[in-house]
């Protein structure tokens, strides 16, 4: 059997009309030729069928009551999201504004604690004090048999559950105290 193929392949430049094809082998198609008389328009009426149309109110009593409130459960559901999650979205952009809000108060705190620690540190002389301390108080450094270490296992502070041992070279016997 032969081969029918297009010449054109693109549809878009080609219509049917003007489109050409070529056979492949030896038989060739013949032409047949029909003839378009032309009607007139009462005669392609009637060769037409007939459609029944509806009135459009029949096309409406298709959507049934439980569709119709499916729909407008599943619109109102929607809308519900739709407003929680723009409230969360309010939350989230208030809470935002409440966190920088409190890291510049933050920031502002630490500044004002900052130069507050650098006025005290300034105003205090501790030669001043110093001097005070051992001219007018009588106040001796320690010598280094007077010092007695603890293990503050890494406190800022010791505790002291038990009376301190008493030695000759303590500060309690240089002073001459026996209690507290």
């Amino acid at each position: 059997m032969a081969e029918i193929r297009s010449i054109y392949t693109d549809k878009r430049r080609t219509s049917d009309r003007n489109r050409q094809t070529y056979v492949n082998g030896t038989a060739v198609r013949k032409l047949q030729v029909v003839e378009n008389p032309k009607r007139d328009r009462r005669s392609r009426q009637a060769q037409r069928p007939r459609v029944h149309r509806t009135p459009r109110l029949e096309k409406v009593s298709y959507l049934s009551i439980g569709y119709t409130l499916f729909l407008a459960a599943a619109s109102v559901l929607a809308l519900w999201v739709c407003a929680g999650y723009l409230k969360l979205q309010a939350d989230n952009t208030a809470r935002m504004k409440n966190i920088v809000a409190l890291e510049s108060q933050l920031s502002n705190m630490r500044a004002e604690n900052d130069d507050e620690y650098n006025r005290v540190t300034t105003s205090v002389d501790l030669d001043e004090i110093r001097d005070i301390a051992i001219n007018e108080l009588g106040m001796v450094y320690a010598g280094a048999d007077q010092v007695i270490l603890y293990d503050g296992q890494g406190s800022d502070y010791v505790r002291q559950y038990q009376e301190i041992p008493e030695e000759d070279n303590s500060l309690k016997g240089l002073l001459g105290s026996g209690g507290g």
